[in-house]
This record gives structure tokens, C-alpha cells and sequence, in this order.
């Protein structure tokens, strides 16, 4: 039995509790230990922690934000694929809640990784109940990897009542701490201290998570085009759906100019802006440089890519209350009229009352209706707020990379009916 209690303070503080399991889970690779998530409107969740050790309330005070395991809270509702979202840089600077509720059952391998930099980039990871069972041979547990590459875990914690809380307040900053328990006090110093961190959209999530020099990576096969892509936090994935249709890809850090990029004497046949993460409005002075090549290079992009590019035609992007992070998004093709379920993770989006007449929105999200995708036929962009490559699935949103690879040679949309069969 599972108990939720509510208490009612000047801080709005929430309880949970639970049965305590043996601290003898997860021995061996980490130290357990009681832990508790504070967030910044003052919610609380206890749960016993693991991987990096949390810090001690009164150490925390003493910490800069960007050392401690303090991240912007939000729920992901995939039933497994914790080590691709774990390594996928666009959730860097973030705590993320699994809602599914057993997580590690299957053990990690290097080579799903979905960051280039090979280390796990989310601040936090909470979970319902973590796996401490026996692995395939080679695999290493999922506690092993979080106290390797230093990320707090807590597992026993109550996810579902901390994800319904964030959907109807909305992510939020939130820390992990060791102890606690009823020490209102402590709380009340903690979220003062979660409070004075700057905003998403202030703080670089960008730099960290860029490639620190160009990787060249050829195509499959034969080759048929190449394309200059902009790192913000690019999945492996994506360069690796690339490859599969004969794109060469060179993969430049965010920091290199794109007219250094695009004046080399290497010729590109596109432009294509990776996804990553962090507020797309932070980042205007690449806002501006993708808007003095559009027109001369055809653009296309995914997830930041998407909205950097709708903001260079003139568009501006939203925070969601709590953004779409998981598998399973019906996105509807208003021309078509296929539905792809797609894997997606974003917190953000763009205004579709602000597009440009040449902007099309060509997809939409089918549960709350906003963009999840638009092309310019005569600005030559294309984009989707999606991610088509789902690494690990599901997959049947791939195809869409031969539509980029068509829009790219012909700047006309088209998507072909076997591209198309696996839709709904």
C-alpha cells in the first residue's frame, strides 16, 4: 500500500511515504541512502537515493548551481529506453521523472549512447523502482552508470503523484538532497536557494554539450549529398539516419560560425540544425546567423533546430507547462493526412499565429494541436519538432529523412506512399 499525504503550509508542501526496502538495493557500485527531491514551489518527495551521492541541505547553500544536482524537473512516459534519454544531450541541465514504473531491468551498453561526448547529460534521474537484478553479459547496471558519470539518482519515490503534480503546476527547477525528512526548516532554506538559480533561458546548456571540434562522418554506401550540421546536442542517431539514405554528415560545434562553416572549401548541399537543449530564445545570435544564409542553402532541422529555424523566418517560439517528452505522439500530416506515432522531447514550441505567408505548417501534434513540423518552399527550410530518427524506436516516422533529402534536391514537398505505409 502506497499512502500520499498533504500538508498545507506557507511552502505548499507535499508528503509522500512509503514502506522502506532494505538499503541492501543497489549495493556494490553505489552508496544508498535516505534522499529527498525538493522542488521550487516547495513540493517534496522522499525516496532513497543512489549513484552520486546527493548533498547534505547545508552543503547544497555552499554550491554553484551548475555543480549541484539541480535541474529543471519533467516526466518522460517511455516504458524503457532510459540510457538513450539519458545520454541525449537535449536534456542537459534536467531532472527527469520516469513514470513507467520499473527501470534498469536490461542493463546499459556504450553503444547506445546518443551523445558524441559519452557521458550521461541530465542532472537527475527519478524512478519509481530501480532494477538491481542479474545482467546480459558485458552490460553494466543502470546505478553503476549514474555514480560513474555522476548523476543522483532516487528510486522509491511516488512518481505518479510527482508526475500529476507537474503536470498541473508544470516543470519546474528541483534538487535532490540527502535526508531531510520533516525538517521544514531545511526545505524552506533549500527552495530559497532553488529560487535565486537564473532561469532556463539564461543560463548556456549549448557549449557543454557541443561537439569540441568538426567530426566528418561519410554515408553508407553511395554517397549522394552532403550536409553541414550545427550541433547544439545532436543525437548520434540522427547523423546516423543520415548516413543510412547516402548523406555524408559534418558535424561543426556551435561555436564555429556558420559563414565559416558554409565559406570552406568544402561544398554543403544543406544546412541542418541539430536538435539540443535550453530555451531557443537564448540563442539569438545563431538565430540571426541562420537568417542571413536562409535563401542561399536549404535548411532543415529537428527539435531546437526546428524552432531556431521558424524563429530565423520571423516566428517565436512558447514554453509548454510541461512539454512532450516520450513515445507514442499521434503527429498528423495536414496534407496527407497520415498520423506517425513519434518519439519526442521538447519543452517548448513554435506559434503558429506567427509564421511567415511563405511557412506551411505541414504537422501537428493530434493531442494539443501545435507544431510539430513546417516547411518554406520558397525560403527552402524544413523542419519537424519530432524526432523522426527515435532512437530506439518507434520508427516509423524514419522515412521522413528521405523527405528531407527530396526537399533538400528539389526545395518541393513530397512524401512517397511507401514512405507513407506504416502510418496510421
Amino acid at each position: 500500500m502506497y499512502k500520499v499525504l498533504y500538508k498545507y503550509t506557507e511552502i505548499s508542501i507535499m508528503q509522500q511515504t512509503f514502506p522502506k526496502r532494505a538499503t541492501s538495493c543497489c549495493k556494490g557500485w553505489c552508496v544508498v541512502h535516505d534522499a529527498t527531491l525538493i522542488l521550487s514551489d516547495g513540493t517534496w518527495f522522499t525516496g532513497i537515493g543512489f549513484g552520486r551521492r546527493a548533498p547534505l541541505p547545508a552543503d547544497l547553500v555552499h554550491m554553484e548551481h551548475d555543480e549541484s544536482p539541480l535541474g529543471e524537473v519533467l516526466f518522460n512516459t517511455t516504458m524503457g529506453a532510459y540510457h538513450e534519454i539519458l545520454t541525449d544531450p537535449s536534456y542537459a541541465g534536467q531532472t527527469i521523472v520516469m513514470t513507467s514504473a520499473h527501470m534498469g531491468n536490461y542493463g546499459c551498453d556504450p553503444s547506445w549512447d546518443e551523445t558524441f561526448l559519452h557521458r550521461f547529460t541530465c542532472k537527475s534521474l527519478i524512478l519509481r523502482d530501480l532494477y538491481d537484478g542479474p545482467l546480459p553479459p558485458g552490460r553494466a547496471s543502470l546505478g553503476h552508470l549514474c555514480a560513474q558519470w555522476n548523476v543522483c539518482g532516487l528510486t522509491d519515490v511516488d512518481t505518479r503523484a510527482l508526475t500529476l503534480h507537474l503536470r498541473s503546476s508544470g516543470s519546474q527547477y528541483g534538487v535532490v538532497v540527502e535526508g531531510i525528512g520533516h525538517d521544514t526548516q531545511a526545505i524552506r532554506m533549500v527552495t530559497g536557494w532553488i529560487r535565486s538559480c537564473p532561469a532556463m533561458g539564461e543560463r548556456d546548456f549549448i557549449t557543454p554539450m557541443t561537439v569540441p571540434e568538426p567530426i566528418r562522418f561519410e554515408s553508407y554506401g553511395d554517397q549522394h549529398a552532403s550536409y553541414a550540421l550545427w550541433d547544439f546536442g545532436t543525437k548520434a542517431s540522427i547523423v546516423e539516419q543520415l548516413r543510412r539514405i547516402g548523406i555524408g554528415v559534418t558535424v561543426f560545434p556551435a561555436s564555429i560560425p556558420l559563414v565559416s562553416i558554409l565559406s570552406s572549401d568544402a561544398r554543403y548541399d544543406a544546412l541542418f540544425l541539430s536538435n539540443g537543449p535550453g530555451d531557443p530564445a537564448s540563442l539569438q545570435s545563431h538565430v540571426k546567423q541562420i537568417a542571413s544564409v536562409i535563401g542561399t542553402i536549404p535548411v532543415v532541422g529537428i527539435c531546437l533546430g526546428h524552432q531556431l529555424a521558424a524563429q530565423a523566418l520571423g516566428a517565436k517560439t512558447m514554453k509548454m507547462l510541461y512539454g512532450h517528452h516520450g513515445p507514442n505522439h499521434p503527429v498528423r500530416d495536414l496534407i496527407s493526412g497520415n498520423v506517425y506515432v513519434t518519439a519526442q522531447n521538447h519543452g517548448y514550441c513554435v506559434d503558429p499565429s506567427t509564421f511567415p505567408p511563405s511557412a506551411m505548417v505541414w504537422l501537428v501534434n493530434d493531442n494539443d494541436q501545435t507544431v510539430e513540423g513546417f516547411f518554406d518552399e520558397e525560403h527552402r527550410v524544413m523542419t519537424v519538432q519530432f524526432h523522426p530518427e527515435a532512437g530506439p524506436g518507434p520508427w516509423e516516422a524514419r522515412s521522413l529523412f528521405g523527405a528531407f533529402r527530396r526537399f533538400v534536391e528539389t526545395g518541393v514537398y513530397k512524401i512517397l506512399a511507401r514512405e507513407a505505409e506504416h502510418a496510421c
